[in-house]
C-alpha cells in the first residue's frame, strides 16, 4: 500500500510542471576525440539538457588548449552592449530588433567597441550639458553671486598689501636700516615668543618627566635659534649693548636647562632600577605564598629574607630620591619661567625704544604679504573656474546652441544605435560557435575519447538517445544512472500566468529539489489575497494594478515579474475594495459586504481562519514532500506532516465550534483528543533517534523541541495572520482622516464628491491618495510576503534545488533572440 501510495504522489505532477519539477536523469556521453564538435552540435541542437563536467571519472581531465576565440569575442561583445544600454538609456530589445536589418559585414569587434565606447562618452557629455541648460540660468545668477563674493576678498587682500607695502617704502625712504632692524627685532620676538608658549607648557604639573624631556629640548632649540639671531644683530649694529645682556641670560637659562636634562636623565636611570627591584621583590613574594604548600622550603626563604629586606629598604631610598628630583625639576621649571618672563619684558622695552610702530607695520611687511598672497591663490583659482564655467553656462541659455545639442544627440543616439546593432548582428552570428566552444569546455578528454555529463528529463529520454545516435551512430556510447536527487538540477516549468511569482519563490526564495513540490501556483493564489485583504479599496487597486501592467509591458527581468505581482494584488485590492465599498477613500455605499471599522471582529475571523487554511495546506505539502523522499516515518508521524495537519485541524475547528472561547475550546472532546496526534509527533523524533543509532539523548532534546513548536510555535504562526485584519482597519483609518482633513466629515459617497471638489481640496485628496497608496501598499507587500515566507514556506519548502540550464543557457543571451 505504501508503494503505492509513493508510485500516485509521483504522479501528481500535472505534466512535471506545476505542481514540482520534472524528473530527470544523469548521462554520460562519449565519444571520440574526432567527432567532439558532432557531439556538442547535436547537444546544442537538442537543448533540453543540463551539461555539467564528467567529475570523478577515471581516465579523462578536462580539456587543453580549448578554442575560444569567438567565445571570448561574444562574452565582449555583450559586455559592451550592456554598458552602451545602462549608460545611454536605449533599451537592448531595440538593439537586437536593429540586428535583424544589419548584415554581419567583416568589421572587427575590436574597433566597433573601442567607437561604441567613444560615442557614448559623447552621448553623456551632450546629455549632460542639455540636462545642465534646464538650471542654466539660475545656476548663472549663483555664479554671479559667488564671483562678486571673491572679487571682494580679492578686493580686501589687494588693499592689505597695498599698504604694507606702502609702510614698507615709507621706511625705506626714511632710513633703510630701521627696516633691516626691525624685521630682525621681530624674529627674536617670534622667537621668544614660542620659547614662552613652550615654557607654559612645561609648568603643567600633569606632564610625565617624558613628555617634560621632549618640550625642554625644543625650548633649547628655539633659544639656540634665537641666541644666534641675536649674536647677528649684535655684530652689525655695536651700539644695541642691551641685546647683547638679553643673549648673556637666554645663555644662562640654556645652562638651567641642560642642568634639567640630565637632572631627568638621572630620575630615569633611578625609575629603571626601581622597577628591576620591584620585579624581585615581587618574584620574593610569590617565592612566600609558596611556602605555605611547601612547607621544607621554610629554612630557605627565613635565610635570604635579610637580603630581601635590604632590597626594600633600596626601594624606598630610590622612591624618595625619584620624588626629590621630581620637585627639583618642576621648581626649576617655575624659576626659568619667572626669569624668562623678565627677559621677554627686557626685550619689549628695548624693541618700543629702537622702533616705531611704523617701523614694526614696515618689519611685518614681507612675512604679512606672503601670508595674503598664499591666501589669495585659492581664491584666484575658483574665479578662474567660476569664470569657465560662467562662459559654458551662457552658452547654454542660447536658443540655437541649445538646439545644435538636441540634434547632435540625436544623431549620437542613432550612431549608438546603428553600431550597437552591427555588433549585435556579429554577436547572433557567433553565438551558436561561442555555445559549442563552452560546450567543448566542459568535455573531458582521454588519450582517444571525450566525454561529458549532464542531466536530460526522464520524458525526453528515448527521443535524447535517438538525436544522438543519428548523428554519432556507433561513434557514441552513452550511458544512463539513477542519481541521488539532491544532486540533480530542477526542471521547472510552469505556465506563463504565473511565471512573475518566480520573483517570490524561485528568486527571492531559493528553487525546489526534484523531490519538492513547487509552491508558485499556490503562492499566486494566497499572496494576492493577502495583500488585497490589507489593501482594499477599489481605486487604489485599480491603480496598483495598472501600474503593475506598465511595469510588465515596458520593462524586462526582476521588473517585469515585480510588475505581474502587482498587477495581480491590485486586482485582488480592487475585489477587496469593492467588499470594503471604498473607492480612493469614498464609500462606494452605505452599508459595505464587509467593513473593516465596523466588522473589525468578523475580519479578525476571516484573517485567523485563512492563516489556519494556508498552515494546513503548509503540512499536506510537507506531507507529500516527504512521500516522495520515500520517507514515509517522516511523512505520517514526524512535526510538519500528516499527524500535525490533524492535530491542528481537529485544535482550529475545535475553537470555531466554540466561538473561539478559550473554556469552551479546552474542554472540548475534540480539542481534548488531538493531544494524541500531539503525543505522536513528539515522541517520533526519539524513535528516530533510536532506530539511527544515536540514542534516547539527542532524541529527548527534539522531542522537547518538537513539544514547544507544536504548541507555541504554532499558536503564535496563527496569531501573525490577524495583521490581515490590522491593515484593512489602518487602511480605513486613514481613509477616515483624510476625509476629515480634506472636507471636515467622517466619510463622502462617490456622487457627493463633485459637488464637495475645490482646486485646492483636489490637490490635497489626491496628495493624501498618493501618499498612502506609495507607504502602505509598500508596508503591506512586506507583509504578504513575510507571512508567505515565515508563516507558509517555513512549514514544508527547503528550497534546496539548483536550476536546470539548457544548453542555450550555458552562455549570457543577447534579451531578444
Amino acid at each position: 500500500m505504501g508503494k503505492n501510495l509513493l508510485l500516485n504522489i509521483d504522479a501528481l505532477t500535472l505534466g512535471d510542471s506545476v505542481l514540482k519539477p520534472e524528473e530527470v536523469l544523469k548521462f554520460y556521453a562519449y565519444t571520440t576525440k574526432m567527432h567532439k564538435e558532432d557531439l556538442a552540435s547535436e547537444l546544442l541542437k537538442f537543448d533540453d539538457v543540463h551539461l555539467e563536467p564528467p567529475q570523478g571519472l577515471p581516465g579523462v581531465k578536462p580539456p587543453q588548449d580549448v578554442e575560444s576565440r569567438e567565445l571570448e569575442t561574444y562574452e565582449e561583445i555583450v559586455r559592451a552592449l550592456e554598458r552602451a544600454s545602462v549608460l545611454s538609456g536605449i533599451p537592448l530589445s531595440l538593439i537586437v530588433k536593429s540586428s535583424e536589418r544589419n548584415s554581419t559585414g567583416g568589421n572587427d569587434s575590436k574597433s566597433l567597441i573601442s567607437e561604441l565606447d567613444g560615442i557614448v562618452g559623447e552621448y553623456l557629455k551632450i546629455k549632460k550639458e542639455i540636462e545642465l541648460s534646464k538650471k542654466a540660468k539660475h545656476l548663472l545668477k549663483e555664479r554671479s553671486e559667488k564671483m562678486k563674493e571673491i572679487e571682494e576678498k580679492l578686493s580686501e587682500i589687494e588693499g592689505k598689501i597695498l599698504s604694507y607695502y606702502s609702510a614698507a617704502l615709507e621706511v625705506l625712504e626714511e632710513d633703510p636700516s630701521k627696516l633691516r632692524l626691525g624685521r630682525a627685532l621681530l624674529e627674536i620676538d617670534r622667537g621668544l615668543l614660542r620659547s614662552s608658549s613652550l615654557l607654559k607648557m612645561a609648568s603643567d604639573k600633569s606632564l610625565s618627566l617624558e613628555d617634560l624631556n621632549e618640550i625642554i629640548k625644543n625650548i633649547r632649540e628655539s633659544l639656540k635659534e634665537t641666541k644666534i639671531r641675536i649674536n647677528e644683530l649684535s655684530s652689525e649694529a655695536k651700539n644695541l649693548t642691551e641685546i647683547s645682556k638679553i643673549s648673556e641670560k637666554i645663555e644662562e637659562i640654556m645652562g638651567k636647562m641642560d642642568y634639567i636634562l640630565n637632572k631627568i636623565a638621572e630620575c630615569n636611570s633611578k625609575k629603571e632600577k626601581l622597577a628591576e627591584l620591584r620585579v624581585v621583590d615581587s618574584l620574593w613574594k610569590k617565592m612566600r605564598d609558596s611556602v605555605k604548600r611547601v612547607p621544607e622550603l621554610s629554612p630557605i626563604i627565613a635565610e635570604r629574607e635579610p637580603v630581601i629586606s635590604k632590597v626594600s629598604q633600596q626601594m624606598s631610598i630610590l622612591e624618595e630620591e625619584i620624588d626629590a628630583i621630581d620637585s627639583e625639576i618642576r621648581g626649576f621649571i617655575e624659576k626659568i619661567s619667572d626669569e624668562f618672563s623678565n627677559i621677554r619684558k627686557d626685550f619689549s622695552t628695548i624693541r618700543e625704544g629702537l622702533l616705531s610702530i611704523k617701523v614694526v607695520v614696515a618689519g611685518e611687511a614681507e612675512r604679512r604679504v606672503s601670508e595674503l598672497i598664499e591666501n589669495a591663490k585659492p581664491l584666484i583659482a575658483e574665479r578662474g573656474k567660476i569664470e569657465e564655467e560662467v562662459e559654458n553656462l551662457s552658452k547654454l541659455v542660447d536658443k540655437n546652441y541649445i538646439k545644435d545639442l538636441k540634434k547632435k544627440e540625436k544623431d549620437l543616439k542613432s550612431k549608438i544605435i546603428e553600431i550597437s546593432a552591427e555588433l549585435a548582428a556579429i554577436a547572433l552570428s557567433l553565438r551558436e560557435k561561442a555555445l559549442m566552444q563552452r560546450i567543448g569546455m566542459l568535455m573531458y578528454e582521454g588519450e582517444e575519447i571525450c566525454v561529458i555529463s549532464g542531466w536530460v528529463p526522464k520524458s525526453k529520454k528515448e527521443s535524447f538517445e535517438r538525436k544522438l545516435e543519428e548523428r554519432l551512430g556507433e561513434f557514441l556510447a552513452l550511458e544512463f544512472e539513477e542519481s541521488e536527487w539532491e544532486e540533480a538540477p530542477s526542471r521547472i516549468r510552469i505556465p506563463n500566468v504565473i511565471k512573475p511569482i518566480r520573483l517570490l519563490t524561485h528568486k527571492l526564495y531559493g528553487l525546489p529539489s526534484v523531490r519538492e513540490l513547487d509552491p508558485t501556483f499556490l503562492t499566486a493564489i494566497f499572496f494576492p489575497l493577502m495583500f488585497g485583504m490589507m489593501f482594499g479599496d477599489l481605486g487604489h487597486g485599480i491603480t496598483l494594478a495598472l501600474f503593475g501592467l506598465f511595469l510588465w509591458k515596458k520593462t524586462s527581468g526582476s521588473m517585469k515579474e515585480l510588475g505581474g505581482i502587482l498587477l495581480y494584488s491590485g486586482i485582488a485590492a480592487a475585489i477587496f475594495g469593492y467588499l470594503y465599498g471604498a473607492f480612493f477613500f469614498m464609500s462606494i455605499t452605505e452599508h459595505p459586504i464587509l467593513s473593516p471599522l465596523h466588522d473589525t471582529m468578523r475580519l479578525m475571523a476571516v484573517a485567523l481562519i485563512f492563516g489556519a487554511f494556508q498552515m494546513s495546506i503548509g503540512f499536506l505539502i510537507n506531507t507529500a514532500n516527504k512521500l516522495l523522499e520515500r520517507d514515509l516515518f517522516a511523512a505520517f508521524l514526524e512535526y510538519r506532516g500528516l499527524m500535525t495537519f490533524i492535530m491542528y485541524a481537529g485544535a482550529v475547528y475545535a475553537a470555531i465550534r466554540n466561538n473561539a472561547s478559550i473554556g469552551g475550546t479546552l474542554s472540548d472532546p475534540l480539542f481534548q483528543a488531538m493531544s494524541i496526534p500531539l503525543m505522536i509527533t513528539c515522541v517520533a523524533p526519539v524513535i528516530r533517534s533510536v532506530r539511527e543509532g544515536h540514542g534516547v539523548g539527542e532524541g529527548l532534546s527534539e522531542m522537547i523541541s518538537t513539544l514547544l513548536e507544536s504548541v507555541l510555535a504554532l499558536f503564535s504562526n496563527s496569531l501573525s495572520y490577524i495583521r490581515l485584519a490590522a491593515f484593512a482597519v489602518i487602511h480605513e483609518v486613514f481613509g477616515i482622516l483624510t476625509v476629515q482633513l480634506m472636507f471636515g466629515k467622517e466619510a463622502i459617497m462617490v456622487n457627493e464628491f463633485a459637488s464637495l471638489l475645490s482646486p485646492l481640496a483636489l490637490i490635497g485628496f489626491s496628495l493624501m491618495n498618493i501618499l498612502v497608496m506609495g507607504l502602505e501598499g509598500l508596508l503591506s507587500f512586506i507583509q504578504a510576503t513575510r507571512l508567505t515566507f515565515y508563516e507558509f514556506f517555513t512549514k514544508f519548502y527547503r528550497a534546496s534545488g539548483r536550476e536546470f540550464r539548457r544548453a542555450s543557457e550555458l552562455i549570457e543571451p543577447l534579451i531578444l533572440e
